[in-house]
């Protein structure tokens, strides 16, 4: 669970000086004090990956007050930007969401040096709680992402027409992690597995995701379904990212 305390304390201070600083109200110093604030939000680990990538690009007020003046020629339109973009991250620490299990693949990123895999991995995170249904294709394109990485490390080619179980399945054969691939029956029905959670992703996307129009009897997906695209994700992800590390990263 999420310590709200702190947490809290330091996303409502720095909305409130990214609010200052849009708007032209504050103090003498609305620089500094936005470059002091965002200092303070980064000290929390647990919200990094949730924050909204502006957050991490405007390490300066001045980069801040460029991206305000570029966002809306108004400050309302400003208010509402910074609103909306950390509202995900309010509700992650009102609510005290349990992470899911896929956590751990959080400590395998320093070493991936995939922009794509890394910006994935925040998106489905972000989306989870306030939007099950972008968490669920984020989740598919994490996973789809993650094959493509390994693959263009170990130097094997793929197709753009490639699709995901495609892409699983040369990624599975150049890490020797197909079942056909091993003779024990304990391993080659755990890879099976796997396998057929990768087949289940395009299904799970296209009904529950929002990478295709949904007509008037489609119910929404709920937290629930984000979060089992979420772990499925995050687990196949992890144990790919983990298998290459060891096997042809880590000398």
């Amino acid at each position: 669970m999420v310590d709200v305390g702190q947490s809290k304390i330091c996303l409502e201070e720095f909305q409130q000086k990214c609010i200052e600083l849009a708007t032209g109200k504050g103090s003498e110093t609305p620089y500094e004090d936005y470059e002091q604030s965002r200092a303070n939000l980064l000290s929390q680990p647990e919200l990094l990956p949730r924050l909204p990538s502006w957050v991490s690009s405007c390490r300066y007020g001045s980069q801040f007050w460029s991206l305000m003046k570029r966002t809306s020629p108004t400050y309302q339109g400003r208010r509402e930007f910074i609103w909306e973009s950390l509202s995900p991250v309010f509700e992650y620490v009102e609510l005290g969401i349990t992470e899911p299990a896929s956590i751990s693949l959080e400590a395998l990123l320093p070493n991936c040096t995939s922009v794509a895999v890394s910006e994935c991995w925040r998106k489905m995170h972000v989306r989870r709680i306030s939007d099950p249904e972008g968490a669920i294709t984020t989740a598919r394109a994490l996973v789809e992402a993650t094959c493509k990485y390994i693959l263009e490390e170990l130097g094997e080619t793929y197709s753009d027409k490639d699709d995901l179980p495609r892409l699983y399945k040369k990624t599975a054969v150049a890490m020797s992690l197909s079942p056909g691939q091993h003779s024990e029956q304990i391993f080659k029905q755990i890879l099976s597995g796997c396998s057929s959670v990768i087949d289940g992703f395009a299904a799970l996307r296209n009904a529950l995701g929002d990478a295709h129009g949904k007509g008037k009897t489609n119910a929404p997906p709920s937290t629930r379904h984000a979060d089992l695209a979420v772990n499925l994700a995050g687990t196949i992800s992890t144990f790919l990212i983990a298998t290459y590390e060891e096997r042809h990263k880590i000398k």
